[in-house]
């Protein structure tokens, strides 16, 4: 069982397989998910490396992209009673999406008026880092599992694997167990 921490405690989900848990063949490739409780909400900081053909939209930082998933993105995914869930997408660009599921694939919430204070860098060490945080009432209540993901440079890596022939990180079953 996963346990989110309150700050300033850190829970780090580190990403570097592929989605399937195989290895992956791109050693450069690999992202952390540092999660944290806080009064306000639960803080969400990202960090991946900088790559040279790195995808990212043209649109200003901190915008909300509808599809931020077909570029270079990680994404985190907490999961609720049944399967609600809500999925956080923190782009290469410093580009965000936050969505609500009320069952697999089914969007219930695409919350566009949502705007959150979405922290982005490039650091000297060639990384990216963003961050931000996602009120309480956003948050799916008696968090029951979560898994982080990237896509970068063609590869869909995972901190939990998945089964399945394609990657598909839709499966909220399948997900590791998680509290608050």
């Amino acid at each position: 069982m996963i346990t989110i921490p309150h700050h300033p405690d850190i829970l780090t989900l580190h990403i570097d397989h592929l989605w399937s848990g195989a290895s992956c063949p791109d050693d450069r490739l690999w992202a952390d998910v540092e999660l944290s409780q806080t009064k306000d909400g639960l803080r969400v900081h990202v960090k991946a490396p900088m790559l040279l053909e790195q995808n990212v939209p043209e649109a200003p930082m901190g915008t909300r992209i509808e599809g931020l998933w077909n570029f270079d993105v990680v994404e985190l995914f907490l999961v609720g009673p049944g399967h609600q869930y809500l999925e956080l997408e923190l782009g290469a660009g410093g580009h965000f999406l936050i969505l609500g599921f009320d069952s697999v694939r089914r969007r219930s919430n695409s919350y566009d008026t949502f705007q959150p204070v979405v922290r982005f860098e490039k650091t000297a060490q060639k990384q990216w880092v963003s961050e931000l945080a996602i009120p309480w009432k956003m948050i799916p209540e008696n968090l029951r599992a979560l898994n982080a993901f990237a896509i970068m440079a063609g590869h869909f890596l995972a901190f939990g694997a998945l089964p399945g022939t394609e990657p598909d990180f839709h499966q909220p079953d399948f997900f590791p167990a998680a509290s608050l």
